[in-house]
């Protein structure tokens, strides 16, 4: 009888659900935790399947809460799991697994926002599900879920990217989780409610709030989450139609602040053709339900793809009739960089940050690819490649990041946001676009996305999908040797004729500025095209460089008058020419294409700051592309007198006043006869802020005291020259200006005003406005974006650059709490406008006390140190020969 009831027991046990839970776990000390805890990417044995997020938010309170159910596939069996949140005050934290629920415990690990959750027994693989109650502080900083007042409305809006979303949502908080999410907001009765998707209903709550309920969004990573709520002035602006590719209509709406509806027309008007442009080019459709433009009254960057409701900037897109030419140019690249963003990152992400250029590369190149489309004779190639210029700047530092840089702590993250990912990541890809022609490399984009779809891709497999999809390996082979080192490519460059016909010998390597200790000795795979001259002939012919020294024949070409290495401008590198070749160049210059002139300037530039070109060269170059037909190459020469003015400052260099002024001449010339606003305003601010031309100043003066007095009036001041306009009035009116400019910024409601007031109080130099504006810097009451202008400008100028240091040196942890957290690490360049030991030792100094309260600050600490060692290395090397080449008369 004894083993029958055995035998019955066992029975029983053998059809009983065996527990999801296993022996009792012991708590863990924080000491051993912190030992363990991951610094960058978790280890992905806990995936998010799904999250079920409530959360209560009044822009009114100081405070938000929640309560967020996370379905998890645990892959092995675990004492607990590591997560992210941030400064959350958790109340309970449950875990469900087989059906039986227990409590767990959640502890923040570190500063980042990793998190361990320990669970009271180990649990075995398979599915679990976390139950989280928690509340929050609204961020005064501008990230996470922050509130700002403006006007005397509040608002409550999320910033998740890049590491953001942690600080208001419990959550795996990487790029490479995706996961559906379905969120319900519980809002004032009286504000909207803005998420990912559409509303799927809104129903009373408790007495003066309502229940809203989005529907489920597509998977997503937790950094493109948007939450938006306010008294928001919401405009519809239809649907944009079916097509081809896609068969349901796409609502379009803006949301501004009340009152600023209206202003959102222009960049509203704008979108139906550049979603279509993107759905033909790639041949994907738009990938959401609805399409949400938001202007946000304070955002800490230009703009966020948050999936399906982007955020702005205010400043960034609102526009009205005084919106100058310069600022609507912005406002469509930021808007094109943004709506490409709805595939390049949101549809298809980056795992990790390692690959950020996997959407803000692509994204900054759909820029002057849209926008070419839509405005062929707009000159965006052109400001393509003075994008590359500019990313070239950074990238000469032997510091500089890689376009795919490993990052292994999540403190460097947002280091990979900078010129190198962005501008560089731009100039490879278009460079790659050109070389095997948009009608192979888009439509192996839109493969790339289709395969990828609501998952996840990094380089490999970038460079693998777009191979497989030309079918030309070389297309992978050239990105990635662009991509994965840092440095910038020189040619050198030599003609050669012979009786059979001309040649160009080519020889690579890393260019190097004077002082700089970067390794020369770098290989790239590079598509080179070479334009020529002879007589009335011209021609190209275009190689793929893959060795360190190559020789090109130009073909239909004896003996050319002139060759440019770089045709069309779209290659990313310098060059240099041997013989006379620069001399033949120089005297071409302002009959090349707009593109091939600007990185001839920037090649021969970069030559002098490398100790290969002398002054009277450069001076020359210089002169004769300031005669240049396109506003573009103008404008890049003006920006380069401008930066020898601040450099030579104090110097007897009268040619290089004259010289600039005969330029400014020449180009209102062109100006007058073409009508170009864009070069207006940079000639007027060039005029009368570098140049301080009485006339310009008075006339600038002027229009800007009578808008002053009445913003409303028919003055002809476009917001281009806000910044300049005020910048002559407090140059001109002393302390009663500086009154009357913050009188304005509090009455005159115009965000991109409100922008130029920033940037004007933070370039004072008058000794009594400088002590107002570090006053200002240390109330931080115009904002923590203004907060940070206004110390950078005033870094600058040479004039109040020892005063803003010795006030920095007093007020750093005060500063650093002043400003947007996310750029407490670009503090380091503050510093990078000194020029001497002693202002290399300060920097150094003050780091070693303060570098724990600026995290991740290592990378900008270590461009800055070179910036100022090789400032230091030119003023030696090449000072003198400045002077000279521009001490006489032209």
């Amino acid at each position: 009888m004894r083993y029958l009831a055995a035998s019955v027991l066992l029975l029983l046990a053998a059809c009983v659900q065996p527990s999801a839970f296993g022996p009792e776990v012991r708590a863990v000390p924080m000491d051993t935790l912190r030992e363990a805890a991951p610094r960058g990417q978790l280890s992905g044995v806990a995936q998010p399947v799904a999250y079920r997020v409530e959360m209560k938010v009044d822009p009114r309170e100081t405070h938000f809460s929640g309560r967020v159910l996370i379905d998890v596939n645990l892959e092995a069996s675990s004492p607990g799991i590591w997560m992210h949140g941030a400064d959350l005050d958790v109340s309970s934290v449950k875990v469900t697994a087989g059906g039986e629920t227990r409590p767990a415990s959640w502890t923040q690990v570190d500063p980042t926002g990793v998190v361990w959750v320990g669970f009271p027994n180990r649990v075995h693989a398979g599915g679990i599900t976390l139950d989280i109650d928690y509340t929050a502080a609204f961020d005064a900083n501008l990230a996470g879920l922050f509130r700002v007042e403006e006007k005397g409305e509040a608002y409550a809006l999320a910033k998740s990217e890049s590491i953001q979303a942690r600080r208001f949502l419990p959550s795996f908080d990487e790029p490479g989780f995706k996961a559906p999410f379905d969120i319900t907001l519980i809002v004032p009765d009286d504000m909207l409610a803005i998420g990912n998707t559409p509303i799927a209903s809104r129903v009373p709550d408790q007495a003066g709030y309502d229940r809203v309920t989005f529907l489920r969004t597509r998977p997503l990573s937790t950094y493109l989450l948007s939450i938006a709520v306010g008294n928001f002035e919401k405009v519809s602006a239809g649907t944009i139609p079916v097509n081809a590719l896609r068969d349901w209509p796409v609502p379009l709406t803006g949301y501004a602040r009340a009152g600023k509806g209206e202003e959102l027309d222009a960049i509203l008007s704008i979108t139906p053709a550049m979603v279509e442009f993107f759905e033909d080019a790639l041949q994907q459709p738009y990938p959401y339900e609805k399409l949400d433009i938001i202007a946000a009254p304070q955002w800490p960057s230009g703009a966020t793809e948050l999936a399906a409701a982007i955020t702005y900037r205010e400043s960034r897109i609102l526009a009205n009739e005084k919106s100058g030419a310069l600022f609507l140019r912005s406002m469509k690249g930021v808007h094109a960089h943004e709506l490409s963003h709805m595939w390049f990152g949101d549809l298809v992400t980056p795992p990790w940050w390692d690959d950020l250029w996997l959407k803000e590369g692509i994204a900054s190149w759909a820029e002057p690819a849209v926008l070419g489309f839509l405005e062929p004779d707009g000159g965006h190639d052109i400001q393509a490649v003075a994008d590359a210029i500019s990313a070239m700047q950074l990238d000469s530092l032997s510091s500089a990041r890689a376009v795919a840089q490993p990052i292994t702590e999540n403190a460097d993250i947002r280091n990979a946001y900078d010129a190198i990912t962005y501008n560089k990541g731009q100039a490879v890809l278009g460079m790659v676009d050109a070389w095997f022609g948009p009608e192979a490399f888009r439509q192996a984009l839109g493969r790339y996305i289709a395969e990828y779809a609501d998952g996840a891709a990094d380089s490999a497999e970038f460079f693998k999908a777009i191979g497989k999809s030309t079918g030309n390996r070389d297309i992978g082979r050239s990105l990635k040797s662009f991509v994965t080192q840092n440095g910038v490519p020189l040619l050198e460059t030599e003609l050669q004729c012979t009786s059979i016909g001309a040649k160009v010998t080519l020889e690579q390597s890393r260019y190097r500025p004077l002082g700089s200790d970067a390794d020369p000795a770098r290989h790239w795979i590079i598509p080179v095209c070479v334009s020529w001259r002879e007589g009335d002939e011209s021609g190209r012919s275009c190689t793929l460089m893959q060795a360190r020294r190559q020789v090109m024949s130009l073909e239909g070409a004896h003996c050319p008058d002139m060759y440019h290495p770089n045709a069309n401008g779209t290659g990313y590198y310098r060059f240099n020419l041997a013989g006379d070749g620069w001399d033949r160049l120089i005297s071409t210059l302002p009959d090349l294409p707009a593109t091939e002139a600007l990185t001839a300037i920037d090649s021969a530039q970069a030559d002098f700051a490398a100790g290969k070109m002398d002054a009277a060269t450069l001076r020359r170059l210089l002169a004769i592309g300031a005669a240049h037909e396109d506003s573009a190459v103008a404008s890049a020469v003006l920006n380069l007198y401008a930066d020898l003015m601040d450099r030579l400052d104090g110097a007897d260099v009268p040619g290089l006043q004259a010289d600039a002024e005969a330029a400014t001449e020449r180009l209102w010339g062109l100006m007058e006869r073409d009508g170009d606003k864009e070069l207006e305003a940079s000639l007027t601010k060039f005029e009368a802020v570098i140049l301080k031309r009485e006339a310009a100043r008075e006339r600038l003066g002027t229009e800007m005291d009578k808008w002053l007095d009445d913003p409303d009036s028919d003055v002809n001041l476009s917001s281009d020259l806000y910044a300049a306009g005020l910048s002559v009035l407090l140059d001109e009116g002393g302390e009663a200006a500086y009154d009357r400019v913050l009188t304005a910024y509090d009455t005159i409601d115009d965000p991109a005003f409100g922008q130029s007031v920033a940037m004007a109080l933070g370039g004072v130099t008058d000794p009594a406005q400088a002590a107002r504006t570090r006053g200002l810097i240390a109330s931080a009451e115009l904002g923590p974006r203004e907060t940070y202008t206004m110390a950078l400008l005033q870094m600058q100028a040479p004039e109040t650059r020892a005063a803003m240091w010795a006030f920095l040196e007093d007020n750093f942890p005060a500063f650093l709490k002043a400003i947007p957290a996310q750029w407490k690490r670009r503090t380091p360049g503050l510093a990078a406008y000194f020029c001497d030991a002693d202002g290399l030792e300060s920097l150094n100094s003050l780091f070693e006390e303060y570098g724990d309260l600026a995290e991740g600050h290592e990378r900008a600490l270590s461009q800055a140190r070179e910036q100022i060692n090789l400032c230091i290395a030119q003023k030696a090397e090449t000072e003198a020969d400045l002077e000279a080449a521009f001490a006489a008369m032209p």
